[in-house]
This record gives C-alpha cells, structure tokens and sequence, in this order.
C-alpha cells in the first residue's frame, strides 16, 4: 500500500539521514521511477524534503523536522507497547530508561491509539525468558558495547588458551538470555562469538568505520541459516503420548488419535541424542524407526533395568 510505503520512506530518511534514489528503491523494494514519484507526493504534502545535488548527493530531510507517532493502528500501538523484552534490556542496564521511554512515547500518541496501547500493556505482557532459573552471565557485555559504540576495535581471547586477537566490533546479539558479538576479524571475515566463551576483552585504541553495508539483522538471519544447513541430522519417526509431544518439536503439526498418541517427525542430531530423548519419556514415547535407534533404545532400558536390580 501506498500510504505504508510513504510512512516508511520518510522514516527511512529521518533515522538514516541522506540517501540516494537508488538506495531508497532497495530499502522499499521498488523502482527508482516509485521512489521519485513517492518522494514528490511527500513534498506537496509539506513534508520538508529536498535533493542535495552534485557527487555525493541524495534526498534529505530538514534537520529540525520529525514525525509524530500518529499514524500508528491500534494493534501496531499494541506491537510496540507489549514485546519490551526486560530481561534483556536489564542485561543492558536501561530497563529504568526504557520505562520511561515507553511513557514518554504513550504520551506522543493521539487519545484513541494511547488508550489501545494502555489497555494492551495492562493486560497482556511478553515474556521472552524461560523457566530455568539458570542464566549466563552476559560476560564482557559492557565492554563489548562500549566498542561498538565508540568504534574502536576489540582485542579478545576467545577459548583458552587461545592467543589474543583484535576484532573490529559491529553488533551485539541476544537469543533466549545468550549474548553473542558479532565482530570482523582483520581479514574481514565476519564471525559470532559467544560472549560466555570470551576470556579476556580489552578496548584498543585503533578506531574503525563501521561498514556501511553490514546490517546486523540481515547478517545474523543467514548466519542462522548457514548454521542449520551445518548442523548434524538424525531424523527419526516416534509415536508419542500427546502429553509428550511438546517436548519433540516434530517437524509438522501432530495429529493425536482416539487414544491420544500420534506419529511425529522429529529431526535430532545423534543416535545417541534420540536415545536419551526417548528414554527421557518413560514409555510415551516409541520409536517406529529407524530400528538402529530402536535397537539402542532397548539396550540401554536393559541395561538401566540390570544395575537397578543389582
């Protein structure tokens, strides 16, 4: 739609400042001809932007000028106010800071859209944390931000008894309650490291220019996606109690029969992995095949039988 695509160019252009034709046409997904005519459409509204001409030039907003957070529907309101992740932003140390910005951001809002975003944060929280009271500590996380923000290049000692070496620092990245760097070594190559795994981290004095092509989000989408194409696959076929399922993840919904079991796909990575998983059941959960797996399960319940009686 049309009015979501202006909405996002300019804030494209009031969050990242001067930009070209043809980055705008990437960020949006259009044709340069569309961003041109979007960019028109912008100006007769009174919308302050201007074409800075000649080698180096673009579209710019006035520095003076910002939206209002007006144009925001009542469940983007909710998107918003709802998902602050606190766990994470107390790892942080701003989760004081974020309080406030959300009141401050609730206050900008016009009535109708402040009223939905109130009721949805009195009434519905998402907690991204997870049961295990077991947490890493997010170890040289402070340090870590400090280098990505000042801009100067990290030496670290990843794994003992590893030699130090100097990264280039260009985002943090937390899944679950796991802290993770992701940082450019000096030959360039980009790599994630896990902040518990870090040993020693040491500001330098060498500072950087952060590339203007990386964007963290996209680089960590297909770095989770190499990982998955890396990671081992034991694949497996299981009947399971329908109070067990959960614990399997199969690979497609379960369809439970009269007597509450059903056939599940389940990928895992080891033989060894889906034997501990299925012994882990106590009996809701039988293995169809493969028979190898089938085969280890039963020898290992022997087993455990053998010492338990002797």
């Amino acid at each position: 739609m049309r009015a979501e695509r202006l909405l996002r160019l300019l804030l494209h252009l009031q969050t990242r400042g001067q930009s070209t034709v043809a980055q705008l046409a990437q960020h949006l997904e259009v044709s340069p001809r569309t961003v041109q005519r979007d960019l028109d459409a912008l100006s007769l509204a009174g919308v302050p932007v201007y074409s800075v001409r000649g080698r180096g030039g673009g579209w710019a907003l006035l520095p003076e000028y910002r939206t209002r957070l007006t144009g925001l529907t009542p469940a983007e309101a909710m998107s918003v106010f709802v998902g602050a992740t606190a766990h994470v932003l107390a790892d942080l140390g701003i989760d004081a800071s974020s309080d406030q910005a959300i009141a401050k951001l609730i206050a900008t809002l016009p009535e109708p859209a402040r009223r939905d975003a109130e009721f949805a944060r009195q009434r519905l929280l998402v907690d991204h944390a997870g049961w295990d009271d077991r947490q890493e500590t997010p170890r040289w996380l402070d340090r870590c931000r400090e280098a990505i923000w000042s801009e100067r290049r990290l030496a670290i000692t990843y794994r003992d008894p590893a030699e130090p070496f100097v990264v280039t620092p260009l985002g943090l990245v937390v899944k679950n309650r796991t802290w993770y760097l992701v940082a450019a070594r000096p030959d360039g190559a980009l790599r994630t490291y896990r902040l518990t795994r870090i040993s020693s981290a040491a500001l330098t004095s060498e500072a950087f220019t952060r590339p203007d092509d990386f964007e963290l989000a996209r680089y960590w989408a297909e770095s989770q996606e190499d990982f998955k194409g890396s990671r081992p696959s034991y694949p497996i076929v299981l009947r399971v109690r329908d109070n067990a399922v959960r614990r399997f993840r199969p690979t497609a919904p379960a369809q439970p029969d009269a007597d509450g079991w059903s056939v599940v796909e389940v990928d895992l990575e080891s033989a060894d992995e889906a034997c501990a998983a299925v012994l882990a059941q106590a009996g809701d959960a039988v293995v169809i095949a493969p028979s190898e797996l089938a085969t280890l399960v039963r020898r290992a319940a022997t087993r455990i039988l053998v010492t338990g009686t002797g």
